[in-house]
């Protein structure tokens, strides 16, 4: 049985469990400070959640760098299309 294509496996992922991916993501990706510990803790909390869900994927599965820079492209898709420009 060939591997699933790792955009089916994304889908499976809840929109609402993105949301909490993509600000975690934001945080760690667009921190002022890189040295940071809120930055640093943001970027591990995300990284055990993008493992979570792998561990939770059935087989066949594609390998872990492809999920992840998957569930980083969704982040990105998140945060671009709840991203409002502020009205003064």
């Amino acid at each position: 049985m060939s591997t699933p294509p790792a955009d089916a496996l994304l889908e499976t992922i809840p929109a609402e469990k993105i949301a909490i991916l993509a600000r975690l993501y934001d945080r760690f990706a667009q921190a002022l400070c890189p040295f940071s510990e809120e930055r640093d803790q943001a970027e591990r909390v995300f990284q055990q959640e993008v493992l979570d869900l792998y561990d939770r994927l059935q087989p066949p599965k594609p390998d872990f760098q492809t999920f992840q820079k998957g569930v980083i492209l969704r982040c990105r898709r998140h945060l671009r299309a709840s991203d409002k420009p502020t009205t003064i």
